[in-house]
C-alpha cells in the first residue's frame, strides 16, 4: 500500500469543477473562530483583490479521501475544517448578493451543501436554509443558541453579511467574489487509503505538526552567526512564544539568572553577563513531519508510540507544562514584520515593500534573509529582543475573565513585585485609569482598519523600543498621538505609519473634514466604523464628565462590532418616520451581531428599556443618545445628540493643534 501523501493546490473554482463534496467528520471539534476573525479574512481577501495580488494562499489543510456519495468524489477534512467553513460561510454570504455569481455554486452541489457535518443533521439543515435549498430549513432560535455546533456558525455568517453588505456599494463585489472563487488557494494534502484518520487527528494535534515560517527565517539568520549562535538563538527563543508573558519565557530560556536581582530596566535590554545560562534546545525545534505522522498512524497505536519515541520532541515534564497566561492581538510572525520594519527606520533605510500581512511573510524577509551580514543579523534579533519587551509592557493581551469562564476580553497588565516567594517579577491587573484608557484606544485601534497588519504597533513599538518608562499617561499621550494622526492620514496605514515612525512629515486632513461628514452626510451603514469606535474611546476618557452608571461603566469594554444598528428603525413597528435622518450618523449606532438582532425593528423607547436592563453597555453612544432623548421628540433628540457626539470629536482632536493638521 502506498504511504506517499499527494498534494495540490487547490481553489473553489477546481473542487466545482472536480465536483467534490467536502466532509466534516464526527471527530472534530465544533466551529469556534470568533466573528473578528471571520471579517478578518474577508478583509484580507478583499485588499489582496484590490492590490492585484495574483492568488491568496489560506495555508494547508489535510484531507482524506472518503466513500464516494452519489454526486462524486469527496474528502473527508483532518485538519483544516476551521479554514475551509470560514470561505464556506463567506461565499454564502456573496451568495445572498450575487445569486448567479461561479461562487454560488461553490456552496452547494446538487440539491445538498456542498459542505457535510457528519450527523449533524442541525448543521446541515443551517446551511442548506442558508443556501437556498428546498427542503432544508434554519433551526429556530433557540436550537441554534443551545447548539454548540451551530452557535458560532450562526454568528459567523451574521458577521459576513454584515461585512458583504458594507461591500455592496463597491463596483467591484462581483469582482471579489469572483477573486474567492478562482485565486483564493490553500495546499491540500491528501493522506493515503488505509490511515487511521481519528489516530492520525489526535497525532495532529499533540506534535506541533508544521514548521512556522517564523521558523525558516530563524534557521536562515542563524547561520549567519558564527562566535555567539547559541545566544541569539536563545534570544529569539525567548521572544516566540506569544501566549506567554515575556518574562515567563525569559527565565524559562535563561534559569540560571540571578531572578532576584532582575528588574524591569534589566529586561528592556539584553545584557549578555546577566543572561548567560541558555542553551538553545534543537531537540524542541525539530518539527514532526506530515509523512512519519501518516507512516505510524497506519500502524496500531502502540507501535506508533513506540516507533516514535526516537524522533519525536523531548517529553515535557509534568512541572514544565505550558500554562496559557494570555493570548497574543498578533502572532510572532507579524511582530517579527513590525520590528524588521522599526529596524529599517533605525538604520535609516526605507519601509518594506510587501504589504503587511503574514501571508507575505517570506517575500518580506527574502531579502534581508539572503544578503544581511552578521552584524545586522545581530542587530535584527537585538531590536526583537527590545520590541518584545515594550509590547508587553504596553500592548493589550486577550486573558481570562474574572470568573474564569472561558470569554476572552483585552486587559492591561503591568510587571510587579511579589514578596510571597522571594523578589520576583509577576503579572498582576492594574487599576490605572491611564492603563485603562490605554486599553479602551488600543482596543479601538485593534477592532478597525486593517487588523491583519495592526500598523499602529510598528509606531507605538518603534518609539518605545530602547526607551525605558513606566509613566503610563506617558505611553497614553503617545498612543494618543498615533492613534489621531493615523485617522486623519491621507497617506495610507502602511505609508503613513513607517512615516511616523521615521519623523517624516506626511499630509494630514483636518479634522474638520470628518466632523462635516459625520455632521452633514446621510451614509447609513456605511460610515466608516473606525468613527463609532472612537466616539466610544473620546467619551470613555470623559466618563466622569458624563451621566453614566458606574457599575454598568466599570464593566464596559470596547469590543469587536460588526454590525451598524438603526436605533429608530428603517422599518418602524408602527410605520413610524424620521426622514432624512434616519440615516444621520446621530440615529445609528455600532453594535455586535447579537446584539443588533436583540433590538430588531422595535421602537427606540421598547429598545431602551431593553438596554437598561442590561448589566453594562452596549454603546456609550447609545447610552448618550438614550440620556439625550429621553421621553422627548425623536428628531429633536437626534440632532441634539449628533451635535454633542460631533462636538466630542472635534474637542478631541483640538487640543495640541491635531484638529488642524494638514
Amino acid at each position: 500500500m502506498s504511504q506517499r501523501v499527494a498534494s495540490r493546490v487547490e481553489s473553489a473554482s477546481l473542487l466545482c469543477a472536480d465536483g467534490v463534496k467536502l466532509l466534516i467528520p464526527s471527530y472534530q471539534r465544533p466551529y469556534v473562530w470568533p466573528v473578528e476573525d471571520v471579517v478578518q479574512l474577508l478583509d484580507d481577501i478583499v485588499a489582496a483583490c484590490d492590490a492585484g495580488e495574483e492568488h491568496y494562499y489560506i495555508g494547508t489543510i489535510i484531507s482524506a479521501g472518503a466513500a464516494p456519495t452519489h454526486a462524486g468524489p469527496c474528502l473527508e477534512l483532518v485538519d483544516g475544517q476551521q479554514r475551509m467553513t470560514t470561505l464556506m460561510l463567506l461565499a454564502l454570504a456573496l451568495r445572498k448578493v450575487l445569486p448567479d455569481a461561479a461562487l454560488a455554486g461553490f456552496t452547494t452541489l446538487g440539491a445538498a451543501p456542498r459542505l457535510s457535518f457528519r450527523i449533524r443533521d442541525r448543521v446541515q439543515a443551517y446551511l442548506g436554509a442558508a443556501a437556498g435549498l428546498e427542503n432544508y430549513c434554519f433551526p429556530d432560535e433557540k436550537e441554534t443558541d443551545e447548539d454548540d455546533y451551530l452557535a458560532h456558525l450562526h454568528r459567523a455568517l451574521k458577521a459576513a453579511d454584515a461585512a458583504v453588505a458594507r461591500l455592496r456599494s463597491r463596483k467591484t463585489l462581483a469582482e471579489i467574489a469572483d477573486y474567492l472563487f478562482t485565486r483564493v488557494k490553500w495546499v491540500n494534502n491528501t493522506v493515503p487509503a488505509g490511515v487511521n484518520l481519528n489516530h492520525l487527528f489526535a497525532k495532529i494535534n499533540t506534535s506541533g505538526l508544521q514548521l512556522e515560517q517564523s521558523d525558516i527565517l530563524k534557521s536562515q539568520l542563524l547561520r549567519k552567526i558564527g562566535r555567539h549562535k547559541a545566544r541569539y538563538e536563545a534570544m529569539w527563543q525567548a521572544c516566540e512564544n506569544m501566549n506567554n508573558y515575556f518574562e515567563r519565557n525569559v527565565r524559562k530560556v535563561f534559569p540560571d539568572a540571578d531572578w532576584e536581582g532582575i528588574g524591569h530596566a534589566d529586561l528592556m535590554r539584553f545584557d549578555p553577563g546577566r543572561f548567560t545560562s541558555a542553551q538553545a534546545k534543537e531537540t524542541e525545534l525539530l518539527p514532526v513531519s506530515l509523512a512519519y505522522l501518516v507512516r505510524h498512524a497506519v500502524a496500531a497505536p502502540a507501535a506508533t508510540a513506540a516507533a516514535g519515541k526516537s524522533r519525536r520532541r523531548r517529553p515535557v515534564a509534568e512541572d514544565e507544562k505550558e500554562t496559557l497566561y494570555c493570548r497574543s492581538i498578533i502572532s510572532f510572525s507579524l511582530l517579527l514584520m513590525h520590528t524588521y520594519r522599526i529596524y529599517l527606520a533605525r538604520q535609516g533605510q526605507g519601509d518594506i515593500a510587501t504589504r503587511m500581512n503574514v501571508a507575505r511573510f517570506g517575500e518580506c524577509f527574502a531579502g534581508f534573509a539572503a544578503n544581511a551580514t552578521e552584524g545586522q543579523t545581530c542587530a535584527f534579533i537585538e531590536c526583537l529582543w527590545e520590541v518584545r519587551y515594550q509590547f508587553d509592557a504596553w500592548v493589550v493581551k486577550w486573558v481570562g475573565s474574572d470568573n474564569d469562564e472561558e470569554v476572552l476580553r483585552l486587559q492591561t497588565l503591568q510587571l510587579s513585585r511579589d514578596g510571597n516567594d522571594g523578589q520576583r517579577l509577576s503579572r498582576r491587573p492594574s487599576e490605572s485609569s491611564e492603563l485603562a484608557d490605554l486599553a479602551q484606544l488600543q482596543a479601538v485601534r485593534n477592532f478597525t482598519g486593517e487588523r491583519s497588519a495592526q500598523y499602529w504597533l510598528t509606531v507605538l513599538l518603534g518609539r518605545l523600543a530602547g526607551n525605558f518608562t513606566r509613566d503610563a499617561s506617558v505611553v497614553l499621550h503617545m498612543m494618543e498621538d498615533i492613534d489621531d494622526a493615523l485617522s486623519l492620514a491621507r497617506l495610507t496605514q502602511k505609508e503613513a505609519s513607517f512615516a511616523l515612525l521615521a519623523g517624516i512629515p506626511s499630509p494630514r486632513d483636518p479634522i474638520g473634514k470628518f466632523t462635516t461628514m459625520l455632521t452633514g452626510e446621510r451614509k447609513g451603514t456605511q460610515f466608516e466604523h473606525y468613527w463609532f469606535q472612537k466616539l466610544e474611546y473620546i467619551l470613555w476618557k470623559n466618563r466622569r464628565q458624563l451621566d453614566f452608571e458606574p457599575r454598568k461603566l466599570e464593566r464596559f469594554r470596547i469590543s469587536s462590532k460588526n454590525s451598524v444598528e438603526h436605533v429608530h428603525p428603517q422599518r418602524h413597528e408602527f410605520r413610524e418616520t424620521i426622514g432624512e435622518l434616519l440615516d444621520s450618523f446621530g440615529n445609528l449606532v455600532l453594535l455586535s451581531p447579537g446584539e443588533n438582532s436583540s433590538y430588531s425593528n422595535l421602537d427606540p423607547k421598547i429598545k431602551r428599556v431593553y438596554f437598561d436592563k442590561k448589566p453594562t453597555y452596549d454603546s456609550l453612544k447609545l447610552a448618550c443618545m438614550f440620556h439625550r432623548v429621553g421621553d422627548g421628540d425623536w428628531r429633536e433628540g437626534i440632532t441634539a445628540h449628533l451635535d454633542d457626539m460631533v462636538g466630542w470629536i472635534a474637542r478631541h482632536y483640538a487640543r495640541c493643534g491635531r484638529g488642524s493638521m494638514t
